[in-house]
């Protein structure tokens, strides 16, 4: 999820965005959820580059700081979707908080990751249809 804002640090070690956490530090090659985990928390990038894997296929990469991730298994209650690993050294927030606590006490920010969810699937289709678009050559 890439929010627009640059990430609002507070002088609390262990806040972004208003939300609490706990920091969590990534060597290069660890990994920071696996796919089909329970899905117990979600992170916000505070430094580094995590990759996104289903399978053998990478899904992503993640380098924009405040960038939140991991968070559809735990709107979803269901298993971790991909497998996250760092690809360099690699600091996250750690945030166990479910949606109906990100909407009642941070309603703006749940606002954010509504609209961002949106805009990423949005990015996913049109991918997706312009894969599926192009001829099969025979």
């Amino acid at each position: 999820m890439f929010l627009s804002e640059e990430i609002e640090m507070s002088d609390q070690p262990n806040t972004a965005y208003g939300v609490t956490g706990v920091k969590r530090y990534y060597s290069i090659g660890d990994t920071i959820a696996r796919m089909g985990e329970p899905a117990d928390g979600w992170y916000i990038l505070l430094t580094g580059k995590i990759g996104v894997f289903k399978r053998d296929f990478t899904v992503a990469e993640i380098e924009k700081r405040g960038t939140v991730f991991g968070e559809l298994g735990c709107i979803l209650h269901r298993p971790r979707t991909a497998t996250l690993q760092a690809l360099e050294p690699t600091s996250v927030l750690f945030v166990q908080m479910d949606i109906d606590e990100v909407v009642e006490k941070h309603p703006e920010f749940a606002k954010r990751i509504l609209v961002d969810l949106a805009d990423r699937l949005t990015r996913t289709t049109d991918s997706w249809w312009s894969v599926a678009a192009d001829p099969v050559e025979k």
